[in-house]
């Protein structure tokens, strides 16, 4: 790996952010432009948060730049990929996306690739990434070779995974943290509609603990509650205090089916 590398960002919003701090005094690179399509007042800010000016001219991005980072909407890949594809990039084009093949950014450079943390990033969290998975695919050995060299600037888990095995990672992702957060987001609304709203951090350690508990044992082995029994009278009272509640009605049902079948299959 040269030094510096020279590093791109195309993209402004939390996963930009986040990969830019992530780099932040690492010596080995340098983040040499910021690029968004628009002026928005958030990208103004990412740009000058890394001392440099926004681009927002596909023209005005520099075709010698090391890396390109497309840091953007999985929907919005493909019309990156076309608009900087005739722009005649030397460098390494990778995208972030979990859910996106390799093939998306195929036509856009000799060399491509996938640098896919797998974290859940809001804009003002820290992120620790010497603890996230960085996954890694590209299309030759020298890409590969590059992205390594990156990723282990950062984190201490870094996998090569292909574009099929990303998805499934991606997917069992979904389940783990955005339906487990849409979940915590319906039992705050329970409290705050039936107790008050500082009553939300009576479940903060029972929240710490059913996380805690998947450091030593399974998820099927930490399963409690009156599904995990088949406590069809406790279930009962449950759904009587939702009965005008159809959408979270519907979840209970569905979810307490699934921990029963669960533990069925494991004994």
């Amino acid at each position: 790996m040269k030094t510096p590398l020279s590093i791109i960002i195309i993209g402004s919003g939390n996963i930009a952010h986040h990969i830019a701090l992530s780099f932040h005094e690492k010596k080995e690179v340098k983040i040499s432009g910021i690029f968004n399509h628009r002026k928005t007042k958030q990208a103004a800010e990412f740009a000058k948060q890394n001392h440099l000016d926004l681009i927002t001219d596909y023209k005005n991005i520099s075709a010698n730049a090391d890396v390109y980072f497309v840091c953007v909407k999985d929907e919005a890949i493909a019309e990156v990929a076309k608009n900087i594809a005739s722009l005649g990039l030397k460098g390494l084009v990778v995208h972030t996306s979990g859910s996106t093949g390799l093939s998306a950014l195929s036509k856009v450079s000799a060399h491509v690739g996938v640098y896919y943390p797998l974290q859940s990033f809001s804009k003002n969290d820290h992120i620790n990434w010497k603890d996230t998975p960085v996954l890694l695919e590209g299309n030759s050995k020298k890409s590969l070779v590059l992205l390594t060299s990156l990723a282990d600037l950062v984190s201490n888990i870094v996998k090569k995974i292909d574009s099929e095995k990303r998805l499934q990672l991606h997917l069992a992702a979904v389940f783990a943290c955005n339906f487990t957060n849409a979940l915590y987001a319906s039992a705050f609304e329970l409290i705050e509609q039936n107790l008050d709203k500082k009553d939300t951090g009576l479940l903060q350690p029972i929240m710490l603990q059913s996380f805690n508990k998947l450091q030593k044992m399974s998820p099927k082995q930490a399963q409690t509650g009156p599904a995990m029994r088949n406590d069809k009278v406790v279930m009962k009272k449950h759904l009587d205090l939702l009965k005008t509640n159809k959408e979270l009605t519907a979840v209970y049902k569905l979810l307490s089916k699934l921990i029963i079948s669960q533990q069925s299959s494991s004994k």
